[in-house]
């Protein structure tokens, strides 16, 4: 979400502040399950952006969890400064640090690098595409 714009989010919130009701609802955001499936709604898997990760639950939740947000934001900084959460080197750090930073940074440095792209080169929706020629 942290890389999505209004218009990929075709007018969906994921805000759980900003969320109605009804949304919620359909949602079951205020169930305590995270593994939905397609039997548990037809909105189930949620994708956030198309050919995007499917979710089991609203993404919004994941806000709503203050332990989850504030790993989220110091993977962050770790990512953006170069820094270590301890300090050390990676074997002074927490397990749950080192698993999270594994995937973590791959998967944002790949949403940094598309959102920049996006932005100077905007977004490619196959309409512009030339067949390559033989010659």
């Amino acid at each position: 979400m942290l890389f999505a714009s209004k218009e990929q989010l075709k007018g969906r919130t994921f805000n759980c502040e900003q969320c109605v009701k009804a949304t919620k609802k359909i949602r079951r955001c205020l169930e305590d399950r995270e593994d939905f499936t397609s039997d548990d709604g037809s909105n189930f898997p949620i994708r956030i952006l198309e050919g995007g990760e499917l979710y089991g639950f609203c993404p919004g939740k994941a806000t709503r969890d203050l332990q989850v947000y504030e790993q989220f934001k110091q993977l962050i900084i770790c990512a953006e400064t170069g820094t270590m959460l301890f300090d050390g080197g990676l074997l002074n750090q927490p397990e749950w640090f080192i698993e999270s930073l594994s995937w973590f940074l791959r998967k944002y440095d790949m949403l940094k690098f598309t959102s920049k792209a996006e932005m100077i080169l905007g977004k490619d929706n196959g309409s512009n595409r030339r067949p390559i020629s033989k010659n």
